[in-house]
């Protein structure tokens, strides 16, 4: 008797468990899911390295730029512009002269003249090896330009001796002389200072190397809408951030910061950049 009553209290928990170890259907499948998941991936096989020979154009850029990093002591400032002004500026230009286009970099351009004419010794070269500074004449931009051989400095000559205009059309000209990689010799020698548009890589701030022998070089960033203060509101401006790198040997940093100071005068001031046309 006693064991057909353990056998009659087994059976049914013999049944339940059997019950419970059956799972269905939908069940089986999200195990399967799982397991199938818990299977790592293949891991690519790793690439193997390559040597680029340094070469041509970027040898060049290497060696120049090794040599004003090893000669020059470097000092940076910086600078926030707001940009209404220009704008309404370049706006204006497009309803006066509707064949001109004019862009935001070739202003700077033509308002970086006028702050050598008043600053001259950023304007300048640095003779290491007489230890003199050669304070320039006239103004010869370098624009640094990216292309696909690599970085090249077209140049824009006597800027200050000319109108904003045609300082835009010779720095589009020599730009595009230098990416398509036919530029002269001479259209990529002899500048007096150099501007690089770190804003047309979409970057805000920038500290350039200066291109030796020259003693200072301007960064700009983009534009930008931004929060600023206008008589004593925050408000949406368009501004845009300049930097000036100076070769500490020929320049303090006051000079700069002035330099500096005298460019964004100019720039918020579109009585000021109206009279960079000239022509």
């Amino acid at each position: 008797a006693g064991r057909l009553g353990e056998r009659a209290v087994a059976a049914p928990v013999e049944a339940a468990g059997a019950g419970r170890a059956q799972p269905s259907e939908a069940a089986a499948g999200e195990a399967a899911a799982r397991e199938e998941a818990a299977v790592p991936e293949a891991v690519p096989a790793p690439l193997e390295d390559r040597r680029v020979p340094v070469r041509g154009v970027r040898r060049t850029i290497a060696r120049r730029m090794a040599q004003a990093w090893d000669e020059v002591p470097h000092a940076a400032g910086f600078l926030e512009v707001d940009a209404t002004a220009l704008e309404a500026f370049r706006a204006w230009i497009g309803r006066a002269r509707r064949d001109a286009r004019v862009s935001p970099l070739a202003v700077v351009v033509r308002a970086l003249a006028e702050v050598c004419r008043q600053h001259p010794a950023i304007n300048a070269w640095y003779d290491h090896e007489a230890e003199e500074i050669v304070l320039k004449g006239t103004c010869h931009v370098g624009v640094a330009t990216a292309t696909d051989r690599g970085l090249l400095v077209p140049v824009v000559r006597d800027v200050g001796s000319k109108g904003l205009l045609t300082v835009a059309r010779e720095m589009a000209e020599v730009v595009e002389a230098a990416r398509q990689g036919r530029a002269a010799p001479e259209q990529l020698t002899g500048s007096t200072i150099t501007i690089t548009n770190v804003g047309s890589l979409g970057l805000d701030f920038g500290w350039p190397i200066v291109n030796f022998p020259e003693v200072a070089i301007l960064g700009v960033g983009a534009i930008r809408e931004r929060a600023g203060v206008v008589g004593g509101q925050v408000v949406a401006r368009p501004s845009f951030f300049v930097s000036m790198t100076i070769d500490h040997r020929a320049l303090d940093g006051a000079d700069s910061a002035r330099a500096l100071l005298t460019l964004r005068e100019i720039l918020e001031d579109e009585e000021r950049l109206r009279a960079l046309l000239l022509d």
